[in-house]
């Protein structure tokens, strides 16, 4: 492996788009009263761009539950959710993949120049469960950094990057990271550790509103391949 660049995906808005949203917010709501005992406000969280850890801190904190105790149950939330994404799996498509994610993940992985892995607000097991549930999860090497591994995004970045160095054996420096994601989270803890962002706008941001949080390079999405695939090679 000769990496000199290590691509670290957002999932959800940037590569996968979520087809029963309301149904599994509301199976979350369910999974967080049997837990907790409640649900807090959880409706009224702001998920995007955000870690699982401090959108459960946000929801709960109102009924007296703290970042220590969430942690504490959070094996058994990671599970939880796992075994929802299977059982609405059971009965259709849960996520669809963006355009050009499948084509895009196939020509990144014949060029040994990237190391595709991932940086997600989600909790690690449900990162591999919605990769696998559209068959895409055996492109990314490296572990990366998830939503369980810290509360505030902007430290996932470092988390991440000591993975990959230890995967790859050897010494990596902050600009020879990419950050590809939707949000302007994703933009935040990509110039907080050092490294160079790719903002996409296939989530609920636009071009120019992703602009005004000045990323490195923006696109729309990922449906020209040859497109993203140059730029890449060139941040």
């Amino acid at each position: 492996m000769t990496a000199q660049k290590i691509l670290l995906f957002d999932i959800d808005g940037t590569l996968i788009h979520a087809v029963r949203r309301p149904e599994y917010r509301s199976l979350i709501n369910e999974m967080l009263k049997e837990i907790f005992g409640t649900c807090g406000r959880i409706s009224e969280v702001d998920f995007g761009g955000r870690t699982d850890l401090s959108i459960y801190r946000e929801a709960l904190e109102c009924e007296g539950i703290t970042i220590d105790e969430i942690r504490q149950q959070l094996p058994l939330v990671e599970a939880q959710m796992v075994n929802i994404l299977h059982g609405l799996a059971e009965t259709g498509i849960v996520y669809k993949l963006g355009a050009g994610v499948r084509e895009l993940l196939d020509t990144l992985s014949m060029d040994n120049q990237f190391l595709p892995s991932l940086l997600t607000g989600n909790v690690e097991k449900l990162a591999e469960a919605k990769l696998r549930h559209v068959d895409i999860w055996h492109y990314f090497k490296g572990r990366g950094a998830y939503g369980s591994d810290a509360e505030d995004r902007d430290h996932l970045p470092a988390i991440a990057a000591a993975r990959v160095r230890e995967h790859l054996g050897t010494e990596l420096h902050p600009e020879q990271f990419v950050v590809i994601g939707d949000t302007p989270r994703d933009i935040s803890c990509a110039k907080f550790f050092g490294a160079k962002v790719l903002a996409i706008a296939t989530g609920r941001h636009t071009v120019e509103e992703l602009q005004e949080y000045k990323p490195d390079a923006i696109l729309p999405d990922f449906s020209n391949i040859t497109a993203v695939y140059h730029l890449l090679k060139q941040l």
